[in-house]
């Protein structure tokens, strides 16, 4: 399958990421992979070249204006334009009550979380808009939609990408370029890994039973949800957030199921 178009994926090295280049891929985009760990974008582009896709690799850090914006000229030099990007790449804190965080940890957490995604939009819409159009998706939570206790600057800053996200829909909406956020809840990733890991085995299995299906998302079921939202399936959609939760905000917490 082909379709001749090209797609982004910031934070495309490992988890989600990784999983959102494959899905791009087997829908016929050519895919630039780009993580602030360079071997790690390699690797999924070496996996993705596996399987007869066209894929190349780039390191960048998604807090660094100059590291995003050579990642997008890459797409721009290396395969003609872009026509749909996942921003994936976050950075979450320890788990920390409020009055206990840092302003260094807060700092760090909202560099990448959403002054990242900021840097994305403002190098990716131009591109997106000269090539013809097409569609950014970014990576939110549904921390951002509700809260998040312990980490009070990750869900901050989620919640900043969800509304950044509509700004960009609303100036972008006339111009040709969709963007949509999703809004996970756990994943089976790196990512949760490092928040569960803090947490005895009673607390984990509460964190499990926050979803009603009383599981985490595995990475390809959020990749999925980010190719549908790029695809022309979804070519009326914008300024939404998609909630890929497994029933967090819908789950009772007083009567169990």
């Amino acid at each position: 399958m082909t379709n001749n178009k090209v797609a982004l994926v910031m934070g495309g090295g490992a988890g989600t990421g990784r999983a959102t280049c494959l899905a791009f891929a087997r829908a016929g985009y050519r895919v630039v992979v780009a993580d602030i760990h360079g071997d790690a974008a390699e690797k999924t582009a070496g996996l993705l070249r596996d399987e007869q896709h066209q894929a190349i690799a780039v390191s960048a850090d998604m807090s660094r204006a100059e590291q995003v914006q050579a990642a997008v000229a890459c797409a721009e030099q290396e395969f003609g334009g872009l026509h749909a990007v996942s921003n994936n790449a976050a950075l979450a804190t320890a788990n920390t009550p409020l009055v206990e965080l840092s302003e260094a940890d807060w700092d760090r957490c909202f560099s990448t979380t959403l002054r990242g995604v900021w840097l994305c939009l403002k190098y990716q819409l131009p591109l997106i808009e000269a090539s013809g159009g097409g569609a950014i998706v970014n990576i939110a939570s549904v921390a951002g939609m509700r809260g998040d206790p312990m980490q009070g600057a990750y869900a901050a800053a989620k919640a900043g990408v969800i509304n950044l996200s509509k700004t960009a829909a609303t100036e972008y909406a006339r111009r040709g370029v969709r963007v949509n956020t999703v809004c996970p809840g756990g994943i089976n990733s790196g990512g949760m890994a490092f928040y569960l890991d803090q947490m005895d085995e009673e607390m984990r299995q509460r964190v499990l039973d926050t979803h009603a299906m009383g599981r985490l998302a595995e990475p390809s079921e959020v990749a999925d949800a980010a190719v549908y939202l790029c695809s022309e399936q979804a070519s009326f959609i914008t300024g939404h957030d998609l909630v890929v939760d497994g029933g967090i905000l819908v789950r009772s917490n007083v009567l169990d199921v």
